[in-house]
Formats: C-alpha cells, sequence, structure tokens
C-alpha cells in the first residue's frame, strides 16, 4: 500500500526505504533500533562548552558536502566536480568586496539557542557549491559568464538555472544532516518533530528532482522563454549580491499564493530571484515557469507596475525573509549603524523563527535597514 502525504507525514511505512539513507526498507534497517532506542537521550548539552557546540554544529553540515555534476547532458561531463559560483566572482563579487571579502549572515550555536551574525568570508569563497563539472560550469554559462546581461531569454534561463542548483544542492545536504542525526539517534524516525523534519526534507527535494526536469526540458527544446521574467534597472549601483531560489508565501496585498508548509500542492513551486550590480547600476532579475502562471501571475503583475521606490522596499524584505545566499560589502555593513545591523540580524532570523515578528515590530526594529542604499565606494 502507498501512502498519500498526509500518511506519510504521520508515520514511516515499513516497507519504504530508510530514511538513514541505505536504500533498505525501514521494517529491515532501522526500524529495531528505534524501538530499542526510544526514550533515550543520546546527548547531555551539560557536558557541551559553548565553543564545542557550535564547532560540532557547524561539523555535522560541513560533512555533508558532497559532489554532483547538474549539468543536462552527463556524457559531457569531466572528472573535476569545482567549487562553483553561484554568483560571478570576477564580475560581481569583485564589485562588492573589500580586500577580496564580502559578508554573509552566519550563525553561532550555544546552549540559548541559535543567533544570527555577520560572518566575514573571502570573495572566492562566497556563494560556491560542488554542483558543476569543470566543463558545464564553463561551458552552460558562457552566455552570463561571458557576455553582458542583455535580457535575453536564454540568459533570464541561465541566471534562474544557476540560483536553482544552489539551493537544490542545500536542500539535499540538508536531508544528509537529517540522515545523519537519524544513524545516531533512530529514535527519531518514531517521534512526530523527527518525522516531520524528514517529511519536509523529502518534499523539498520531491518538487526540486520536478523543476530540475522542468529545467532540463526546456533547455532540451530550447524553450527559454517559458521563463516569464521582470528585469529592472536601477541608475546606481548596491552594495550586495544574490541568487537564490525560493517559493513566496504572500503577493503584495497579503493574500496567501504558496502554503509553503502544506503538503496538499503537487508541488510548492520557486520564483528565481538575482541582483548584482554593474558598472553605474543594479541589475535585478526575477523569474518563475509559465507553468506556473495560477500561482506567480498575479504576483508579478503587482511587482510590475511598482516604481523604483516600491520597488526596493519590496525586494529589501523578500531577500532577507526568503534566501541565504546574499552577500554584503564590507562597505554596506559598515554604514549602517548598531540598530540597523540588528534589525537586519534579527529580521533574517524571522524566517527561521516567526514568532519573533511581533516582538521586532513592538521594538520597532522589524526590517529597518536598507540593503540598497548607497555608499562610498571604491571599486577594487
Amino acid at each position: 500500500m502507498v501512502l498519500n502525504k498526509f500518511e506519510r507525514m504521520e508515520k514511516i511505512d515499513s516497507y519504504e526505504p530508510c530514511p538513514c539513507g541505505s536504500e533498505k526498507n525501514f521494517k529491515f534497517c532501522c526500524y529495531q533500533k528505534a524501538r530499542n532506542g526510544k526514550g533515550k537521550t543520546t546527548i547531555n548539552l551539560e557536558e557541551y562548552t559553548d565553543s564545542r557546540l557550535h564547532h560540532e554544529i557547524t561539523k555535522v553540515w560541513d560533512d555533508t558536502d558532497f559532489k554532483v555534476c547538474l549539468g543536462f547532458n552527463p556524457e559531457e561531463c569531466k572528472p573535476l566536480i569545482k567549487s562553483a559560483h553561484a554568483i560571478q566572482n570576477n564580475r560581481i563579487l569583485n564589485r562588492i568586496s573589500e580586500d577580496g571579502h564580502v559578508y554573509t549572515i552566519s550563525s553561532t550555536v550555544s546552549k540559548k539557542g541559535i543567533d544570527p551574525v555577520f560572518k566575514k568570508v573571502s570573495k572566492n569563497k562566497a556563494s560556491t557549491f560542488f554542483g558543476f563539472c569543470d566543463y558545464h560550469d564553463t561551458e552552460l554559462f558562457k552566455q552570463i559568464e561571458l557576455e553582458d546581461y542583455v535580457g535575453s531569454p536564454l540568459q533570464n534561463f541561465l541566471f534562474a538555472f544557476r540560483g536553482f542548483c544552489l539551493e537544490y544542492h542545500r536542500k539535499i545536504r540538508k536531508m544528509n544532516t537529517i540522515r545523519n542525526h537519524i544513524k545516531k539517534n533512530p529514535a527519531l524516525l518514531l517521534e512526530p518533530f523527527g518525522i516531520h523534519n524528514y517529511r519536509v526534507a523529502q518534499f523539498d527535494i520531491e518538487d526540486s528532482i520536478i523543476e530540475y526536469e522542468i529545467f532540463k526540458e526546456d533547455y532540451s527544446n530550447g524553450k527559454f522563454d517559458n521563463l516569464v521574467t521582470i528585469h529592472r534597472n536601477l541608475n546606481f549601483e548596491v552594495d550586495f549580491a544574490i541568487s537564490s531560489a525560493f517559493a513566496v508565501k504572500d503577493d503584495l496585498l497579503g493574500n496567501e499564493i504558496n502554503n509553503i508548509f502544506s503538503i496538499e500542492s503537487e508541488i510548492v513551486p520557486n520564483i528565481y530571484i538575482n541582483i548584482f550590480p554593474i558598472e553605474d547600476g543594479t541589475t535585478i532579475i526575477l523569474s518563475y515557469n509559465k507553468r506556473y502562471d495560477n500561482v506567480y501571475n498575479q504576483l508579478f503583475e503587482q511587482i510590475k507596475v511598482l516604481d523604483d521606490d516600491h520597488l526596493i522596499k519590496y525586494l529589501n524584505f523578500l531577500v532577507i525573509n526568503y534566501t541565504e545566499n546574499v552577500f554584503l560589502s564590507p562597505r554596506l555593513i559598515d554604514s549602517m549603524d548598531k540598530k540597523q545591523k540588528d534589525s537586519l540580524l534579527q529580521s533574517f532570523q524571522t524566517s527561521m523563527l516567526p514568532e519573533k515578528t511581533l516582538e521586532l515590530i513592538i521594538e520597532d526594529q522589524y526590517f529597518k535597514f536598507n540593503l540598497f542604499q548607497k555608499t562610498n565606494k571604491v571599486i577594487n
């Protein structure tokens, strides 16, 4: 018997592949270990210092990294899998870096919880992932790596696809993190929160597989205009860059267009966002696949009629609320006062802790910063 999505959220079926990733049926893999371990505590946090806890959590994530080529033609792959940039290094990251470094929003872990922090990283490592072989990273993206953006359907497709691939790779890593926890504590598979976390990661990957196949089909058929794209230029350079894919929950009027926590939909589709500085300007590219007009058409019609000021205000919210792959110039961070920096970090955290939203609104700290503010810029 095949469980539907609602049933799958309630339990792990005895004869489905074991969530630990062994490819054996759950009944013949982790089921008995889960029963034997139920109710037992595997970690005593009192034995950990904050620094050790942070190190252990960081290591868990680092250990999930893996190499794969997401190019469309496997027969063309070269053996070397590169640490590929989702955001162009020389053309984009170089414009926002200072002394070869940029900021990202990271986290510190302690026994009190998780706190967001600004972390300085080398621009050579910013926005990198092991997602393409040397051949595909070079050949597939030539139209956006070597040529200026002119808004062609192929360029829109490639920008969207690269941001999607980064997020797809991360979702697999998140699943690997959960599987590693399950291997250490199989009893999680008998607990509602353990099942929930596994299923959410599983559904995310199932959605991504569907989306990847859509990209592959459109690429094979040359249907690059299947993406609906909004392109806007600003007449000044921003001091941040982003390339990402995510599902948007509400439209500009607050109407729900995606229940991102729902299991009813066959797929929760993404929009694709790229924002980056160019000489004396900024390029903004927003796209979605027209197969999902029923989800995103109204939102994009609302965005199209926004003037630059209102578009900036909306994107300021969208970038921090929905994405992780955003990199900030030290110039931008240095230009902010303490209240603005705190607001940025705490507002970023509300995407993971929605209950903080009301607290920040009461404190007048909810999104009280502007990623698009102009700074004194000297290009390296």
